[in-house]
Formats: structure tokens, C-alpha cells, sequence
């Protein structure tokens, strides 16, 4: 009982996840990068698990949860005026694939990787016959805790902002 008073108060990553709107790994990933200061408290015969003080807690939810101007708003990714997103697909007989972008403007255009070369929007739909590869207004899908990814199997393929973990033999 002495010992079990002697350990440190105040809450569980379980606690400052759910708060922080994180999941319980990102809260241990911090723990152990630093973003989130704990202190390890035994637990059982051998494992040990962590108590992150209202102080910490505070400190972690201004480093860490985003506001809202780190958000990104809408406008920056979404052209309301024509109903297209930001890396939206489209092609044409003329034109195998071309990606919704913005140029140094932040203007919506399209880029077409074959031949490197940007175009505005009513170029594109003009001059080439872009059409959508797809509708981007889509039901929502069932959370299932994971997502599935279907990536081409002979095409060179960049994602920039992607970072993918394969689990072995799978």
C-alpha cells in the first residue's frame, strides 16, 4: 500500500488519447519521442506503464492537438465553383490521366505527368475533353479499424504524403 502511494498521480495514455482525439499508440509513440513528458510506473511482476501529470498533459495538448488554423479549410482542397478536389483523377481519348492541382496562384488546373505540363481547368474540360475518373461524392464507408489500399501493380506510382507499413507475409 505504501509503495502503491508513493507512485506518481494523474493520467493514463488510455485518458490522454481519447482527450487529445489520438490513438493509444500515437500517445506511447510520443511518450517514448518526448512530445509527451510521463513518468513510468511499474506494473505487475515486469511490466511498467506510464502517468502523465496535468502539467504534461497540458503542454502535450498545445504541441500536439491541432487548432484550427492548422487544419486545412476546405477552399484549399475543394472548387466549389467546379465541383473538383485537390489530386482528383480525370483523363480523355487525348489524354491517359491528368491530377487537379494548384498552381503557384492556388489556382485550380490540371497536371498532366506524361508530359509534365499544367493547364487551367477550362482548358483541360476544352481543349482535351477531361472528364472525372471518378464522382468524388461517395456514401461513407463502414469503419472496420483499417484501410485497404489497392495500388497498381505495374505502374510507377508516387504518393507523397503516404507512408504505408506492410505486415509481414501479408
Amino acid at each position: 500500500m505504501n509503495e502503491k502511494k508513493s507512485h506518481p498521480t494523474g493520467m493514463r495514455p488510455t485518458e490522454v488519447a481519447k482527450k487529445l482525439g489520438l490513438s493509444v499508440q500515437s500517445v506511447y509513440k510520443y511518450i517514448q519521442n518526448g512530445s509527451i513528458k510521463a513518468e513510468a510506473v511499474p506494473y505487475g511482476d515486469e511490466r511498467t506503464t506510464y502517468v502523465i501529470s496535468e502539467t504534461a498533459y497540458e503542454e502535450a495538448e498545445k504541441s500536439l492537438k491541432p487548432s484550427e488554423t492548422q487544419r486545412p479549410k476546405k477552399y484549399e482542397y475543394y472548387d466549389s465553383k467546379n465541383d473538383i478536389v485537390l489530386y482528383q483523377r480525370f483523363h480523355s481519348s487525348k489524354i491517359p490521366e491528368a491530377r487537379v492541382v494548384r498552381n503557384e496562384d492556388n489556382v485550380f488546373g490540371f497536371f498532366l505527368p506524361n508530359i509534365q505540363k499544367w493547364l487551367t481547368y477550362e482548358e483541360g474540360i476544352k481543349n482535351y475533353t477531361l472528364r472525372p475518373s471518378y464522382s468524388i461524392h461517395q456514401p461513407p464507408l463502414d469503419y472496420k479499424g483499417y484501410v485497404e489500399l489497392q495500388l497498381p501493380k505495374n505502374e510507377v506510382v508516387f504518393f507523397p504524403s503516404l507512408t504505408i507499413y506492410i505486415k509481414a507475409g501479408v
